[in-house]
């Protein structure tokens, strides 16, 4: 029942009760104060009425109290509800800001549970929470791991956030002229530089690309592409540039060989021994892919020749091969040299 109804139905109460008890004897009574001389007369029907009045006041000051009572639970309710939504947005977005935790002994702990956990978030979700700033968030977290390029302004993010990095990672994929900008700047780390770098390699876009290289600390991946555009004539490395680039990445034996097969069909002879014997010359790592290079092209006097320069208990695999060719035998070359 409704409050304004209980006090309606209380004065019809108390209006019948004095009515009744009036028409049953007007009379007055007259009550002498406690420890005092002054007394009160009133007809008996307001004495009978007195104390329901009385127990209404008591009832009405118990219901606010409880309705004060309420109020400042669900209160602290809101209050704490809205802290949990705050943290859970600073927890996606990497933020370490230090909220207010909250005062409500179930969402304190949920709170502390909360906060030694990491956040991530499901590409295509379609659920709606109902909080129109988290499932903002969300959407645009999704967005941004497929790929897209999203403005997290909003939001205000922590710059060290992974969805952060990651968002400048797909704006660097989108925007060749930012990519341009991001190795142009000093701002940007490594990471972001050689995304920028390997999005214009991608792209052709090989303006400057060599000042662009010599600024940017390399890995394999994007050496690879960078030796593939040269071997495709996009390019133009000097052999000596090109070892650089292979020993800064810390070419293995291997990868120089994988190198040394890439580039058979791609270079005339000359300019293909001119390559492996500058990279040997820099990187003793790159002697085997030489000698694949020199027994390839059937040059083996050379071959022989440099041989002379290692000890006879060395490279046994291209010893072998050229003994077996004195012989007349011939065997594929992969079989020897390539693991």
């Amino acid at each position: 029942m409704k409050f304004k109804y209980y006090i309606g139905a209380l004065f019809v109460f108390i209006v019948l009760l004095g009515l009744y008890v009036y028409s049953l004897s007007g009379e007055s009574y007259t009550f002498m104060l406690p420890f005092s001389t002054r007394s009160i007369t009133l007809p008996v029907a307001i004495w009978y009425i007195l104390p329901v009045v009385a127990f209404f006041i008591i009832v009405v000051f118990l219901e606010a109290g409880g309705t004060y009572r309420m109020w400042r639970k669900r209160t602290k309710y809101k209050n704490d509800y809205k802290i949990l939504l705050e943290q859970l947005e600073n927890q996606l977005l990497g933020k370490n800001s230090t909220l207010k935790q909250p005062t409500m002994n179930r969402y304190k702990s949920l709170s502390i549970l909360l906060n030694n956990l990491t956040f991530d978030v499901k590409e295509g979700v379609a659920l709606k929470s109902g909080e129109a700033r988290i499932d903002e968030l969300i959407e645009l977290l999704g967005d941004l791991k497929r790929g897209e390029y999203v403005n997290l302004k909003k939001f205000n993010p922590n710059d060290k956030s992974p969805f952060v990095r990651q968002n400048t990672l797909n704006q660097i994929q989108h925007d060749e002229k930012f990519a341009t900008e991001v190795l142009k700047r000093a701002n940007f780390d490594e990471t972001y530089k050689r995304a920028a770098l390997k999005k214009l390699l991608e792209s052709d876009n090989l303006k400057d690309i060599k000042r662009f290289v010599g600024a940017v600390k390399l890995n394999k991946d994007i050496t690879n592409i960078i030796l593939e555009m040269c071997y495709a004539k996009k390019i133009d490395f000097s052999n000596k540039e090109i070892a650089q680039l292979c020993a800064e990445v810390g070419y293995s034996k291997q990868d120089y060989l994988l190198l040394a097969q890439k580039m058979k069909e791609c270079y005339e002879p000359e300019s293909w021994v001119g390559l492996f014997e500058e990279l040997a010359t820099q990187d003793e790592k790159a002697e085997v892919a030489y000698f694949y290079v020199l027994l390839e092209l059937e040059m083996l006097e050379e071959a022989r020749e440099r041989l002379k320069t290692h000890l006879d208990n060395e490279l046994l695999k291209v010893r072998a091969y050229l003994d077996l060719k004195d012989f007349g035998k011939k065997y594929p070359l992969e079989l020897f040299l390539l693991d």
